[in-house]
């Protein structure tokens, strides 16, 4: 199955699974019920999701885990729309088996517990059982939102600058202009030399 085409179904969750006969692969889920088995690891999935948004997780992780004061487990930004918080789904059998599967803040209806396990209970009427404590996850969840709103204030701020840049160079340039061009020119071949 296509991942762009999962994507434009509205993905709201991506956990890991064992499939019979494939071994560590994925199971995603989208808004309107559709349940997709992958045989990609979800780590694999976060690489894709990553491209197709144009993020670079590692920096945004850094970014974000700074603000929150976390180190593991922070909330990924992909747009405004989708933003992926952690949760524990299984016991791992192997070294490279991920625990983690990622569940999008937006489509979490409630979060409770039946008989000792954590259920996330999504707007589709789909559950995602968790390891992790009630507290936990809903600490997850309240990350998910300031990271929701660190990201949008962060965009709305690279707008404005962008338009105050456009509308500051968008006017004839001065001799001054010129000459303070010409001097960083003659400075760069100074110091290529």
């Amino acid at each position: 199955m296509d991942l762009e085409k999962i994507i434009s179904e509205e993905l709201i969750a991506f956990l890991p699974t064992y499939l019979d006969m494939k071994g560590n692969c994925s199971m995603l889920y989208t808004i309107h019920g559709g349940t997709y088995e992958v045989n990609k690891t979800t780590k694999t999935i976060m690489k894709q999701l990553s491209k197709y948004y144009l993020i670079d997780i590692k920096n945004a992780r850094k970014y974000y885990g700074n603000i929150l004061n976390i180190k593991n487990l922070t909330p990924i930004p992909f747009n405004k729309d989708n933003i992926f918080i952690p949760v524990k789904v299984r016991k791992p059998l192997c070294k490279n088996d991920g625990a983690l599967g990622y569940i999008n803040i937006g489509y979490i209806k409630e979060v409770y517990k039946v008989k000792g396990n954590t259920i996330v209970y999504l707007v589709n009427d789909k559950t995602i059982r968790c390891l992790n404590s009630i507290e936990t996850v809903n600490k997850h969840i309240k990350n998910g939102f300031i990271v929701k709103r660190l990201w949008q204030e962060k965009q709305r701020t690279s707008t404005i600058n962008e338009k105050d840049i456009y509308e500051e160079y968008d006017r004839p340039a001065t001799k001054r202009d010129i000459a303070l061009i010409i001097n960083e020119i003659i400075k760069i071949k100074a110091n290529i030399k």
